[in-house]
Formats: structure tokens, C-alpha cells, sequence
């Protein structure tokens, strides 16, 4: 990349829908997308859910049993947070009341809550409560490189130099591109794979049903030598996840239940899985907002949460690196770039990192100021929608607390 500034808009998650593939935790059956659903126990708000899903003309009716659906998950209640109020935390309530106001008066912003000193100092929703959550999108990333790390720290992976091949010696590489044979886990983990990659374009016809979607991804074309090129691309994350479990010998969401999930008393809702029943590490993934801001919490605490270490400290350091040549403007943050699976802005004021999904799915971390604040956003949008809302947050979110 040149060293000049761009619109990081072409890169961000607003991009990474996966129209046909890798979309919506609320999904239309008919398009062969088979995603785990959880019915909430709140009658009122199921209702409502199935009343939205209805007039779009999808159905929020769990999947039948297939590779596609897992009805096993452990359910948790949402984390009791601790609260407090914005003025105990040092919090400014003038500001709080106006970005208060200013996210009501956008109805597109389904949640926002704030965390400071460890305490939730404010919780709002403008549809729903907190029982209830949201696919992600992008933000799954993020979680799939703590899964990563943890691996890597157990000594179950080697390091983030491994090549992703070593993993794959039932796929027939006869005619493969050269160049693969040196593909990392860190050009996944960054995005540098070099991949021949579109994330808007409709990829449905490329993950069938009838494909292996890992093997799918390994025949991809290179546009960019691996290393070369920062390029957004879902399916290497996915790979990611097929590694772990592949490395561990047992599925994603097991080892995520047992080495991230119980210890941060946290619970996945809903988890898309490849038709070979592997979960998907990009995408997919269904929280709370009160779960989601505890793996925000976990990064601002360097991997030590409730007085244990999840994830190593040198583990989280290395995912906040900016591995790009080039910073880029996204909203009104000026110089955002990426680590491993996490945004990063560094300017002339605080550093911020964030796990970031479509149409404004975000975690934001702020080490300065010993706050992370979550926000969710109305996903049934187009791409240029989803991009708005994400710099419409973006913008409240530095007027009044970055």
C-alpha cells in the first residue's frame, strides 16, 4: 500500500456480509444458509422478532438437525455486570446525556452500552432487552483470534509462523499455486494471504452446500503473493477456525466453551457452521451486548480476567501490532489499521482497538481511559447503509467518550 491516507470504508466490515453465504443470524432457509438459532424465553420479544422476520420473509424457526445446526450450546444468562453510575466513574453526564440523545435519535443503533472501571455505567436498547442477542458479523473474528492464541499458548499450536498446509495433508495440492506452500497462519491472521477476494460479491454458487468450504478456500486464486497485500477476506478466518479444530481434535465451540467462554461466563447463542460441520471463525457468531463487552474487558486487562490469565499478555500484545504499511481514515477515526483479527487506531490522542462486524457490531477499547463500549447496529441494511451507520457511531462515540 502507498503511504497515503484512503477511505478505509473499501476494507471495513460494512463490506462483509457475504450476501448469500455468510449473512444474518435471522436467515431465509431458502438460500442454503443453515445457521443454529435460540428461541428467547421472553414471549413479547419473540414475538416481535417473528413479527420483523415475517414481513422480510425469512423465518427465525430453528434449523432441522444437519451439519448446519447445533441445538447443544450452553446457555448462560447474560454477565451480571457490575453497575454504577457515569459520575462515580469520572464520567462526564453532560456528554453521556447528549450521546444518549444523539443515539436514540438514530434508530438504526439497537444497543449501546458503556463500560468503565470495570463497571456498566450505561445499558441502552432501543428494541430489545438484554436478554437478548445479535450476530456479529465481523466481530467474530476477534474471538477466533483469542481461540487462536489460546491454542498457540497450550502449545496445541506452535506459533503463528505454522504453515496452514501442514494442516490439510488429506487435500490434494497436485497443480497448487507454489506460492501457498509458504501461506502462514499470520497472513490469515492479518489478512495478507493474498487471496483473490471480493467480500461484496455474491459467493453462493462458490459455497454450496455440495463443496467442502475449506477445501474451497485453499483453491482460491492469488492476487497478491502471501505477505504482499492487506485484502479483507472472510473465508481465511474460517480456515482459521477449521485449524484449531483440526489441532485440538475437537470442534471450535468446544474448545471455545471450555478455554474462553466458561471462564469469561459468557454463551455463544448461535454459531454457523460449514456443511462438514466445521464452525465458522469470521462470522456468524450470536451475543449479548453484556457478553460481547467482556471480551473487550479481557483485552483491556492484557488476557487476565476474574484473576486468571485466558490468553497470554505476549498474545495480546502481538494482535495489537498494526501489521499494514499504510494507516487509513475510517469515520472519524484518521489512522486505523490491523493486527491480528482487531482493528487498531493510533493519532495523536488515545490508542482505541476494536472487534468490528457489519453495519456497526462493535467493541471498542480504551486502555486510557479503562473503558469499552459496545454497540450494535440494525443489520438489515445494503452495504452502503451498513457503512453509514458505522460512521454515524463511530462519530458519536468520539464526540463524546474516545
Amino acid at each position: 500500500m502507498s503511504g497515503e491516507m484512503h477511505n478505509w470504508s473499501q476494507y471495513c466490515p460494512s463490506g462483509n456480509r457475504y450476501r448469500k453465504i455468510f449473512v444474518d443470524h435471522y436467515t431465509c432457509r431458502s438460500e442454503g444458509i443453515h445457521v443454529t438459532y435460540r428461541n428467547l424465553c421472553i414471549p413479547g420479544i419473540v414475538l416481535l422478532v417473528s413479527v420483523l422476520l415475517t414481513a422480510s420473509g425469512c423465518s427465525n424457526s430453528p434449523a432441522a438437525p444437519d451439519s448446519g445446526s447445533d441445538t447443544r450450546f450452553t446457555y448462560r444468562d447474560p454477565y451480571a455486570w457490575p453497575t454504577s453510575s457515569p459520575t462515580v466513574q469520572g464520567l462526564d453526564t453532560a456528554k453521556v446525556s447528549l450521546a444518549l440523545k444523539e443515539t436514540k435519535a438514530n434508530p438504526f443503533i439497537l444497543s449501546l452500552l458503556v463500560i468503565k472501571n470495570d463497571t456498566l455505567v450505561v445499558e441502552y436498547y432501543s428494541r430489545f432487552q438484554k436478554e437478548n442477542d445479535y450476530e456479529i458479523h465481523s466481530a467474530s473474528k476477534s474471538f477466533t483470534s483469542a481461540l487462536l492464541g489460546i491454542a498457540i499458548d497450550k502449545g496445541i499450536i506452535r506459533s503463528a509462523q505454522e504453515r496452514v498446509l501442514s494442516y490439510f495433508p488429506d487435500f490434494d495440492t497436485t497443480g497448487i499455486d507454489p506460492r501457498k506452500r509458504n501461506w502462514t497462519l499470520e497472513h490469515f491472521l492479518t489478512m495478507k494471504s493474498g487471496i483473490d477476494w471480493n467480500e461484496t460479491a455474491d459467493h453462493t454458487s462458490l459455497y454450496s452446500d455440495n463443496v467442502n468450504w475449506m477445501y474451497t478456500t485453499l483453491k482460491l486464486p492469488l492476487k497478491y503473493a502471501p505477505g504482499e497485500q492487506f485484502l479483507y477476506t472472510t473465508p481465511n478466518v474460517n480456515l482459521l477456525s477449521g485449524i484449531i479444530t483440526r489441532a485440538s481434535g475437537i470442534s471450535s465451540y468446544d474448545f471455545a466453551e471450555r478455554y474462553l467462554f466458561t471462564p469469561l461466563k459468557i454463551s455463544v447463542r448461535a454459531w454457523l457452521k460449514d456443511p462438514q460441520g466445521v464452525y465458522a471463525g469470521g462470522t456468524g457468531m450470536s451475543f449479548t451486548p453484556r457478553d460481547l463487552a467482556r471480551l473487550g474487558q479481557l483485552y483491556l486487562h492484557n488476557g487476565m480476567i476474574d484473576g486468571t490469565q485466558i490468553v497470554s499478555r505476549q498474545w495480546i500484545q502481538q494482535t495489537l501490532v498494526p501489521r499494514n504499511s499504510a494507516n487509513h481514515a475510517w469515520g472519524d477515526l484518521p489512522s486505523v489499521n490491523y493486527g491480528y483479527l482487531w482493528w487498531n487506531n493510533y493519532d495523536s490522542r488515545d490508542s482505541i482497538f476494536m472487534a468490528a462486524g457489519f453495519a456497526g457490531q462493535f467493541v471498542f477499547v480504551i486502555p486510557a481511559k479503562n473503558m469499552i463500549i459496545v454497540t450494535i447496529g440494525d443489520d438489515n441494511v445494503t452495504t452502503e447503509q451498513a457503512s453509514y451507520f458505522e460512521t454515524v457511531m463511530i462519530g458519536i462515540l468520539k464526540k463524546y467518550f474516545f
